[in-house]
């Protein structure tokens, strides 16, 4: 296990879904990417509605590639959003920002092999 994902879960993928895994981890990784990209808006505007619906599905997109640590970030960040605490929704934000730059990499690098 990474320490920012389990890849046996990759592992459980690719025996799942055969030769389409890689194209496929590959789509929820950019799927993820861009709902990373939605928070970040999001909160840079201030709209915690949108914050928490972008953190809900980059969250789902963790859990499906076993992306704990990006998913306990995201997790957190759609609940304080949703409670409307915006000094709390920018404090999680930086979680998420700490955990997703090596948890994208290292899913990337997943994908290739």
């Amino acid at each position: 296990m990474s320490d920012y994902f389990d890849l046996a879960r990759i592992a459980e993928l690719q025996d799942a879904m055969g030769s389409e895994a890689g194209v496929i981890v590959a789509s929820m990784l950019v799927s993820l990417t861009g709902a990373i990209e939605d928070v970040e808006a999001a909160v840079a505007a201030g709209a915690l509605d949108r914050t928490t619906q972008a953190a809900h599905s980059a969250r789902n997109d963790a859990l499906m590639l076993g992306a704990g640590q990006l998913q306990r970030a995201l997790s957190e960040l759609e609940l304080v959003a949703r409670a409307g605490n915006e000094a709390g929704t920018r404090a999680a934000l930086e979680r998420v920002r700490e955990v997703w730059p090596a948890t994208r990499a290292g899913l990337a690098t997943a994908v290739e092999n």
